[in-house]
């Protein structure tokens, strides 16, 4: 049988981002970003139907110019 036991991560400050197993990105193309330029970054474990860990959300000063960094 396999360990599905997951130890509680610790706080830690910044930008860390817990284990995970899938990624997801969104790519709205509106406002500064462009159309290749992600606006949401989504980390899960469990799959694309587990528990979400973390999510980054981005914006741009231009296409292609990160201006912010938001993790929650």
């Amino acid at each position: 049988m396999p360990n599905t036991f997951i130890a509680e991560q610790p706080v830690v400050e910044g930008l860390s981002i817990p284990p995970h197993d899938y990624i997801s990105m969104t790519y709205a193309g509106t406002g500064n970003a462009g159309a290749d330029d992600p606006t949401t970054i989504v980390y899960k474990i469990g799959g694309s139907s587990g528990r979400t860990v973390a999510t980054l959300t981005l914006t741009y000063a231009a296409a292609g110019r990160v201006s912010t960094i938001t993790k929650s």
